[in-house]
């Protein structure tokens, strides 16, 4: 296949160049908030990670008063 020259009208190719310049600021915003929103993630996870540790602390305070109330005394 042979290439030929293309021919772009100088007003159309300064709207091409603005609007790739436009597409390629639109993906570093979209690069920026991904970016952002893994940041966030992980922020939620190791939030999530330390409520879930103080749950099963939690629980087990309980069970060790739960069953300190239901053992007899020893006198």
């Amino acid at each position: 296949m042979e290439k030929m020259p293309v021919f772009v009208k100088v007003d159309e190719y300064k709207d091409i160049l603005s609007t790739m310049e436009t597409i390629k600021a639109k993906m570093q915003d979209a690069r920026n908030t991904i970016r952002k929103l893994g940041e966030l993630k992980n922020e939620e996870d190791s939030q999530i990670q330390t409520w879930q540790s103080a749950l099963v602390e939690i629980e087990k305070k309980i069970q060790f008063i739960d069953q300190s109330l239901h053992e007899p005394e020893s006198v």
